[in-house]
């Protein structure tokens, strides 16, 4: 989902400087990446206590806020992380693609050569717009990408190409109750289980606390539930190397701001019908590291932990930030 603010980015103050006036952009070409100048600075867990590095079961492993002064940058509302921990490519509301070269040592170091694409549509077009809202992204098999959308719900499948997302994509058939999903409540978590399957998850279509989903792909899907904490909708899902799923949750009040839930499901739950719910791997609200947090990915550090990847889409408002953090499941 996209929260709009009354203030949009002109200018963004850091280090205690304003950066330059935005980069004016040029025309992209679907197949095409340009540079684009990045910033990227630590951030503390917790800024009122340096020494905490613990939420629930999640053991900090260092974060980035991160900028730029490209006016494209912003939006990020899920991401891929490689297997390496070596390489970042992201996907924004409003089509954008970033790919960037990551240092990880255990420990989250630092962003660089990043790059920016657009994404196209089945016709071969730059999207833009209502069908430009991409929010879920699904590294495949093959190499490609899935890309699933609300506004314009769907779910577009781009064969394996360097740079990503280069190659014509494919429209994956959905079962019918997608399409009337709200307009901004659709497609927002999505994973591919360790059976094969797609799973996604509608944030807002919800009944009775359950919120609906769909287990599947070309050959036919299954429906499927979830049932978040109270106050929390399901924005993001990433599968664990041993077959376990992690739903990213999200909360928003105006009063509260943006809170987050992890929360871990059994391999195997997602069965025909069933409603899921999983544990509790933590909470993050402030002081500590949170903003609107919307993607999350996994990889395995050298020394065997599961590793969580979470950036937070910032909607282009002086309002949020963009930050990339990263946790240990304990």
């Amino acid at each position: 989902m996209t929260f709009r603010t009354p203030t949009r980015r002109g200018a963004l103050a850091l280090a205690g400087g304003a950066l330059a006036a935005w980069a004016l952009p040029s025309a992209a070409l679907a197949a095409g990446v340009e540079d684009i100048p990045l910033y990227a600075a630590p951030i503390p867990f917790d800024e009122t206590d340096p020494a905490r590095t613990q939420a629930g079961t999640l053991a900090w492993r260092g974060g980035l806020l991160l900028a730029s002064t490209d006016r494209r940058f912003g939006g990020w509302s899920d991401l891929w992380i490689d297997p390496g921990a070596a390489r970042l490519v992201a996907i924004s509301d409003n089509g954008w693609t970033l790919d960037a070269r990551v240092a990880f040592d255990g420990h989250l170091r630092g962003l660089s050569h990043a790059k920016l694409g657009k994404l196209a549509g089945a016709d071969g077009r730059p999207l833009d717009g209502l069908a430009a809202d991409a929010e879920a992204l699904v590294r495949l098999p093959d190499g490609g990408f899935a890309v699933g959308f609300e506004r314009q719900h769907r779910i577009l499948v781009y064969p394996p190409s360097e740079p990503p997302f280069a190659r014509r994509a494919r429209a994956l058939a959905l079962p019918a109750q997608v399409a009337s999903a709200p307009r901004n409540g659709g497609i927002e978590a999505m994973t591919r289980l360790a059976d094969g399957r797609l799973l996604f998850l509608l944030e807002d279509v919800v009944a009775d606390g359950v919120h609906a989903g769909y287990a599947g792909g070309a050959d036919g899907w299954t429906k499927v539930g979830y049932r978040a904490a109270p106050g929390f909708v399901p924005v993001g899902a990433c599968t664990l190397a041993g077959g376990d799923t992690v739903i990213l949750e999200r909360a928003f009040s105006l009063f509260g701001g943006f809170g987050t839930r992890l929360a871990r499901v059994a391999a195997g739950a997602w069965r025909d019908g069933a409603a899921v719910s999983g544990v509790e791997l933590a909470r993050l609200r402030p002081p500590m590291a949170s903003d609107n947090y919307e993607g999350i990915a996994t990889t395995r550090a050298a020394d065997g932990s599961e590793i969580l990847w979470l950036v937070s889409d910032d909607n282009y408002s002086l309002l949020q930030r963009t930050l990339l953090a990263v946790f240990a499941i304990g």
